[in-house]
């Protein structure tokens, strides 16, 4: 069987691009399979959201040792069979909660890739992170994780995961910025960059914002911090080319 749509414009599932069949105002042919896997695929992302809420709320009430998968299945509402089809174990929900996080704290650091000014993009990025952090509640949730990681190898590995991708984002920066001399920092790159990640860190989990302080004045101190460990010169890309 086939639906028969007509659209004024093309759209994408994330999955399959709809341009594949579709065109600007032309009438466009569906099969059922199409319509089901795009609905299944909707539903299953639901639902996998649902249980990240769930979680997040029992590791917060509970810690992660103290929460169980028992727990997490009467928060969301659903059977223990059903949950573990999309997650076998506590770890396995971290790192996607992690995961998510990952992705969104990569745009905001490509972003700083962009900006000519080493310094306005690491402080723009920074904010960026811990605005979402502390407008998404996970200041408490990303404590907890932190803190398992210390005694539990796996959730270890899924910090690391999440930190090294941002990790090497800076410190190429950083070593490229220094090579072309528009900073001068002065302590050794890998020095400097196990400050900046503990800081970073430091603030976010702390969740600053909800304690009264603004955001703006956090953005003043980052920015006076990150000149002081920067020491810019003056120089840009340009005059170093």
């Amino acid at each position: 069987m086939i639906i028969r749509i007509k659209s004024e414009r093309s759209f994408s599932n994330g999955n399959t691009s709809m341009d594949d069949f579709q065109g600007q105002g032309r009438e466009t042919v569906v099969t059922m399979a199409d319509a089901y896997t795009l609905s299944r695929a909707e539903r299953r992302d639901q639902q996998t959201q649902r249980i990240l809420d769930a979680a997040k709320a029992c590791f917060v009430r509970s810690g992660f040792q103290g929460a169980s998968m028992q727990e997490v299945c009467a928060e969301v509402g659903m059977s223990p069979g059903a949950l573990y089809r999309y997650f076998p174990s506590k770890e396995a929900i971290i790192e996607a909660i992690c995961e998510v996080d990952r992705q969104q704290d990569i745009e905001s650091f490509i972003t700083f890739l962009e900006n000519p000014s080493i310094v306005d993009g690491l402080v723009e990025a920074a904010v960026a992170h811990i605005t979402h952090v502390h407008e998404r509640g996970n200041a408490a949730l990303f404590a907890e994780i932190r803190a398992e990681s210390t005694r539990n190898e796996t959730i270890q590995t899924t910090c690391l995961k999440c930190q090294q991708q941002v990790y090497e984002i800076i410190r190429e920066r950083v070593r490229l910025a220094t090579e072309r001399g528009e900073i001068d920092p002065p302590v050794d790159l890998d020095t400097l960059m196990a400050a900046f990640m503990a800081i970073g860190e430091g603030i976010a989990l702390n969740d600053l914002p909800s304690l009264g302080v603004p955001v703006a004045n956090l953005e003043i101190l980052l920015r006076a911090m990150v000149e002081g460990m920067l020491r810019p010169t003056g120089r840009t890309t340009a005059d170093s080319r």
